[in-house]
């Protein structure tokens, strides 16, 4: 356990993200533990891909790769990456800002969501906010359009913990999205002295157009009466305002991570994976209203001290799985009905930015916390002392700077490579073309 007083600087371990810690390992061969599962390249380093973060499936086949640093959305069709692309926004990328997380909505047209940091005028030009905005995907050019912005969030001081992965709900359409703490110290850190709600360190649950979601956990109250429920200011006492911002928040007490997935064998439940600072990153499963811990804590315990959403009481979670030597866990997801086979499908898997590493936990019954009796003796604990024991559960291996695990329609895993690269993990199991419409 690791309790403090203030937020500690994320930089040397989590900012490996986006600074290519796993250049070491890109030039390795992929090795898995299992002889069934091959892994093959479809995009491969040197093919023209800079940076890539994240990627999502438009169809079978066919998928969008976001650039960090350029603000590039590009597109791989037939495992071939395409020239030009699809969309070239400004961003500023210093440290984890730029081009970060992508969500796709299908229908009529199709849209597509985009996390960045915008800049004034050019790439690298004066941050302008992290901003989601939803685009039209036009197939016949290939490009996307009409940008429509959604969420227009803080940026600094930052640049570090801007987080970005967004995800659209599979049944209900809605939107999440999280933003990391850009090293901020407010209530919503925990710090019950600290500024009033500011959208920091927090996972957004939206409607598409970017209004708070029926359902939410948190209700708008008075800044000083906080007992008060408020629909605007004037519902609020003379010279309070009404804290609206909370309406839209999902989750908080979260300062920085790049994993966030929906579990389809548990009605969507949402798993994310949290980087610490220089020490205990995190698994967690995310409920609604979850209090995330930080700045007070980091790795399991609880925080000596935290500060509350007036009206939600306390919702303190701890993590389900804590590495006590970082491994800078990014993108988690579930080889659920997937070619991997039957004996995947309770399983939960994290890839490792700094280490280029794929581990698989065991999930319980109810699908709602690790299964720890499956788990091998010395992480019964629920923590990986150093990386001889994180590696008790390594399936995968020579990944590179891993940066995101996705499910294709054709039930094989993809994994996002900081280096430049898209792999695939093919399993034996004949599947049948899963609907990439859910997700």
């Amino acid at each position: 356990m690791s309790n403090h007083s203030f937020p500690s600087h994320r930089g040397s371990f989590a900012l490996a993200l986006f600074l290519g810690i796993g250049l070491a390992t890109a030039a390795h061969a992929q090795v898995m533990t299992d002889p069934n599962l091959t892994v093959d390249t479809v995009v491969a380093s040197g093919a023209g891909l800079s940076q890539p973060t994240t990627m999502k499936f438009l169809g079978p086949a066919d998928f969008l790769v976001l650039e960090k640093a350029t603000g590039r959305v590009r597109r791989v069709l037939n495992d071939v990456l395409q020239p030009g692309f699809a969309l070239d926004v400004n961003v500023n990328s210093s440290s984890e800002r730029g081009m970060l997380g992508i969500a796709i909505a299908f229908g009529s047209p199709i849209h597509v969501f985009l996390y960045y940091t915008e800049a004034q005028g050019m790439d690298g030009g004066t941050p302008l906010g992290n901003r989601v905005y939803r685009y039209d995907w036009d197939p016949g050019t290939g490009t996307l359009i009409n940008p429509l912005l959604v969420l227009d969030l803080p940026v600094l001081p930052g640049p570090n913990h801007d987080s970005g992965v967004i995800l659209i709900h599979p049944t209900s359409g809605l939107l999440f999205a999280q933003i990391g703490d850009l090293n901020h110290s407010g209530q919503l850190q925990n710090q019950p002295n600290g500024a009033a709600p500011d959208d920091t360190g927090v996972i957004f649950r939206v409607n598409q157009d970017g209004t708070p979601a029926a359902g939410n956990p948190f209700t708008p109250y008075c800044s000083v009466t906080t007992t008060q429920t408020c629909v605007t200011t004037a519902n609020c006492p003379a010279g309070q305002t009404c804290i609206t911002q909370v309406a839209r928040y999902y989750a908080y007490g979260i300062p920085n991570r790049f994993g966030l997935e929906f579990d389809p064998g548990n009605n969507n439940a949402l798993w994310m994976s949290e980087n610490g600072p220089a020490d205990f990153d995190e698994l967690n499963k995310v409920n609604s209203g979850m209090n995330g811990g930080w700045s007070q804590v980091h790795g399991p315990g609880f925080p000596p001290v935290q500060w509350n959403v007036p009206g939600a009481g306390n919702t303190y979670s701890e993590p389900e799985f804590s590495w006590q030597q970082v491994v800078v866990p990014t993108g988690v997801n579930f080889p659920f009905n997937m070619s991997w086979g039957p004996s995947y499908n309770n399983q939960i898997l994290v890839g490792s930015n700094a280490f280029g590493s794929i581990y698989s936990f065991p999930l319980n019954a109810a699908r709602d916390a690790l299964d720890v009796t499956m788990l091998p003796p010395a992480l019964q604990d629920l923590v990986a002392n150093n990386v001889t024991e994180a590696n008790l559960v390594r399936i995968g291996q020579g990944f590179g700077g891993v940066t995101d695990l996705e499910v294709g329609p054709d039930s094989h895993m993809y994994v996002v490579d900081i280096n430049g690269r898209v792999l695939r993990i093919r399993g034996i199991f004949p599947v049948a073309l899963q609907d990439f419409r859910v997700e």
